[in-house]
Formats: C-alpha cells, structure tokens, sequence
C-alpha cells in the first residue's frame, strides 16, 4: 500500500509541471513571409507614373494568447521590409520605401484540440512608411503611415506530444499610403501608392 501511495504521490509530482506546460495560453512563431503586392500600385504625378510595387521576402516573429479553445489573438511582427518601386511605363525604377507592418489578428480554430487545425482571422494592420528616396535629385519623397483590415486564412500541424509545430498561412492586408514630393518649392500631393498585398507565410510555432 505504501508502495501504491508514493508511485502515486511521484506521478503527481512528474505530471503537474507538464499539465501546467499544456495549459498555457502564450505560443510563439518564427517564420518568412512573401509580400506580394496587387498590381497596378497607382498612377503618380497626374499620370506620368504607373507605380509598381515589387514582391519581397522578409522575417515575420509572432506571439499568439488563446483567450478560449477556439479564439487566438494574434500579433504578427516583421523584420522591416523595403521595396522598390518601379514606372511600368518605362520600366525603371522611381523610388523606393521602407515599412513595419504590426498586424493583430482574432483567429477562430476549427479543431483546436487536433493535430491538424486550420483556421481563419481577421483583424487590423498598422504600416509605418519610412526612409523613403526618390531617383529625382534633391527632392524628398514621403509616404503616409497605413491602418486598414486584414483576413487570414491558414492551418497550423502539431507534432504529437510535442510543444512544436508548423503553421501556414494566407494574409490580405490593405495598405494604402498618400504621397508628397518636395522638390524644394513646397511639398506636394503626387497620388497614393495602394500595395493591398497577399502575404504567404510559413512559420515554426512553439507552445509554451
């Protein structure tokens, strides 16, 4: 009997740090994400450009908080990203920018509790525009920062037993930033430059 108890008494001890591993509500993700922007980014300077927007490839961390078994809160994080930005008129390049785009997400879970969970989300994003440069000598170019919707729809696959996993996932993002060119006379109103990307990222997801 006593043998019984303190078997029983060690399992508890052995299986009370995993259960509490098991119950937290915090992941974290690191992955890369391709931007891909729609085309036809906007026509500049009362159509003397037609902008395009190049695709990129970028580090995108993430934290997620499960709030219910079914609802995750994600934010979704970003090394910088730059692009450049081409005249598809001509064919050269015009200008290019650089930009952070923070994006919180609610996640519904379909099977939550499976291997295999596929989800959708959707949620707000944030752009922050900077360091942006233009071809034209001695003008300087800026970009407005951006806040619009984003949905996502995507899976994640847990390794069994295991707090590892992958995750995949397809994003719209609408990103809009009105631009002003100052060619030393004052600054002026040149258009907007509308990327909107799809963004197809692939993530290592670790539960805590």
């Amino acid at each position: 009997m006593r043998s019984l108890v303190l078997c029983l008494a060690m399992a508890s001890l052995v299986s009370a740090p995993m259960a509490a591993m098991a119950e937290s509500p915090w992941t974290v993700k690191i992955g890369v994400s391709q931007i891909n922007p729609k085309g036809d980014n906007g026509s500049l300077a009362g159509g003397a450009f037609e902008s395009e927007v190049s695709t990129e490839v970028g580090i995108t961390p993430a934290i997620e908080y499960k709030f219910a078994p079914n609802i995750v809160g994600e934010v979704l994080l970003a090394i910088p990203f730059k692009h450049d930005v081409k005249d598809s008129l001509t064919n050269t390049k015009i200008a290019s920018f650089k930009h952070l785009p923070p994006t919180f997400t609610a996640k519904y879970l379909f099977t939550p509790e499976a291997a295999f969970s596929p989800y959708v989300g959707l949620g707000l994003n944030y752009t922050l525009v900077y360091d942006e440069k233009i071809v034209l000598a001695n003008a300087k170019l800026r970009g407005k920062d951006s806040f619009g919707l984003a949905a996502t729809v995507g899976f994640e696959y847990r390794i069994p037993n295991s707090q590892w996993g992958v995750a995949a996932d397809l994003r719209y993002v609408k990103i809009k930033s009105d631009l002003t060119l100052d060619t030393g006379t004052g600054a002026a109103d040149i258009g907007s430059l509308t990327v909107d990307p799809m963004v197809l990222g692939v993530s290592a997801v670790y539960h805590y």
